[in-house]
């Protein structure tokens, strides 16, 4: 049981860091998508 806890804790931080990380990554979609042609 203590090995379940600790997974599912260990999975709680994983999946917290990649959150954080992957919102830093992000770009705003007027910066993603656009060129010098397109007006958004």
């Amino acid at each position: 049981m203590k090995a379940f806890v600790l997974a599912c804790a260990a999975a709680i931080v994983i999946a917290s860091a990649g959150v954080v990380v992957l919102n830093g990554l992000q770009e705003p979609v007027q910066q993603a998508f656009s060129t010098s042609a397109v007006r958004l």
